[in-house]
């Protein structure tokens, strides 16, 4: 039987950088892939595939906004959702290309099969078309990652609805369409499907959609959403779906119904352990087939280790490459050097939204005495000019020296303009830094300056200027 320091079972973000990490410190390190593929939902079902598709979405509502003479864009009523994603098919095949090589510099060892415990430092490789292998490990690391979660009432074999993966398989984009569920994959898809003409509900039993994030982005996340045309219905639950041939009857928990061509069930998603057999190696997952884990990433059995989507919120493929690589630096006994607690978050709706350290609820729940400076963008030149001239920064910060705190931005390119904010908080940095910086113009990182500025007048007491 084959041997192996580390063992990973998956190949998407977490399982990438955890089995290239423990290469990089001399073990011996074995992937498991069950597809033909690298990349996990990341590359194949869902990162990539959905930006693709926001990226025609956006271009055209910039295109649109550009008022340029002569200039008439136009959906054709028979394209597919596939046809619209654009280069989808080249990005993935070159980030199936990259992840190969990347392994294979390394020297991970990879196989293809579905990888089961028999005991805790014994995996089964099932092999497609018969046969299976067995080989140990003293280390193991489960990246096998999350698929979209079926509620057992909903009729997902029906033509009409569809879930987070399967949306993007349209035969055509809808008339209309009602989205279940205001999570990050909900609101990316009605910003998306706004963008591209289609009249979309969304229903969310929360009062507020993504209440974890800072509560004027949430808001001005749900404000552009109105203004984008998108009915919220929220508080109530969908508790009734009815099929028919043209379009889905939905009863909402208040006796509301509404009606909508398709519907996609945006309702969390559930960690693929199934094939696992866990408890041949001590554990057990939620309901949901989460795995619980501390804060290095070791679950309850001391040398296996869960990474990425199977360990749940935030579920997002820049947290899961670090969180792979952080457990296997702890599982390998080598600390992670000034690790950073710092983990940003981007939702790809239209117009994109990010931030990164606390929210002013937080700083107000911990007592902390801060100041807030806020940006708009709309008057912003660059934003003006690109067609998205939307949104805002803010800045959080210590009243008592200016350090930031946490940074807050919807708007264009918000996930790219908020690792500025990042990387200065990252390294100590105060409003100081932004105020004193020359920022090219026209630029969007402008905006810092002013949110800078705005919060220095709230410490030194005099009013915010305009804009």
């Amino acid at each position: 039987m084959l041997r192996y320091d580390v063992v990973v079972i998956g190949s998407g973000p977490a399982g990438e950088n955890g089995a290239i990490q423990a290469a990089a410190l001399g073990k011996r390190v074995a992937l498991i892939e069950k597809e033909a593929v690298p990349g996990g939902a990341c590359a194949n079902t869902g990162t990539i595939p959905s930006k693709a598709l926001r990226e025609t979405a956006l271009a055209i509502r910039q295109a649109r906004s550009r008022d340029v003479h002569g200039l008439e864009v136009q959906v054709s009523a028979t394209v597919t959702i596939p046809e619209l994603m654009g280069r989808r098919g080249l990005v993935t095949a070159r980030e199936h290309g990259r992840i190969r090589d990347a392994l294979n510099r390394a020297g991970v060892e990879t196989f293809r099969g579905e990888a089961s415990f028999l005991d805790p430092h014994t995996l089964r490789i099932t092999v497609p078309g018969g046969g299976a292998q067995s080989i140990g490990a003293d280390v193991v690391l489960l990246a096998t990652g999350t698929r979209p979660f079926h509620p057992p009432h909903v009729p997902f074999d029906h033509a009409r609805v569809y879930d987070s993966d399967s949306i993007l398989m349209l035969d055509r984009v809808p008339r209309s369409l009602a989205i279940l569920g205001g999570g990050v994959a909900g609101c990316e898809y009605a910003s998306i499907f706004a963008a591209l003409g289609v009249h979309v509900h969304v229903v969310d039993s929360k009062e507020r959609l993504l209440p974890w994030l800072d509560a004027a982005l949430s808001l001005a996340m749900q404000e552009s959403f109105l203004e984008a045309g998108i009915e919220l219905h929220q508080g109530p639950r969908a508790t009734g779906l009815e099929p028919g041939d043209r379009d889905v009857l939905v009863t909402l928990s208040n006796g509301e119904r509404l009606v909508a061509e398709k519907v996609l069930v945006a309702g969390g998603r559930i960690g693929n352990v199934e094939a696992l057999d866990l408890a041949a190696a001590g554990l057990a997952a939620t309901d949901r087939g989460l795995l619980q884990v501390d804060a290095h990433y070791q679950t309850k059995v001391s040398h296996v280790y869960a990474a990425g989507d199977l360990i749940g919120f935030p579920g997002l493929a820049s947290t899961s490459m670090e969180q792979g690589r952080v457990a296997m630096l702890h599982a390998l006994g080598r600390a992670p050097s000034q690790r950073s607690a710092l983990l940003p978050v981007g939702i790809y709706t239209i117009p994109e939204v990010s931030s990164v350290g606390e929210t002013e609820e937080a700083l107000r729940a911990a007592g902390v005495d801060y100041v807030a400076g806020e940006a708009s963008l709309v008057a912003n030149a660059r934003a003006n000019l690109i067609g998205e001239a939307v949104g805002f920064l803010k800045l959080l910060a210590a009243r008592a020296d200016g350090r930031i705190l946490g940074v807050h931005c919807i708007g264009p390119h918000a996930s790219e303009l908020v690792h500025l904010g990042h990387a200065a908080m990252a390294l100590g940095g105060g409003l100081d830094h932004f105020a004193q910086s020359v920022f090219n113009y026209p630029t969007l990182g402008e905006v810092y300056k002013h949110a800078a500025f705005a919060a220095l007048d709230r410490i030194a007491g005099r009013p915010p200027a305009a804009g």
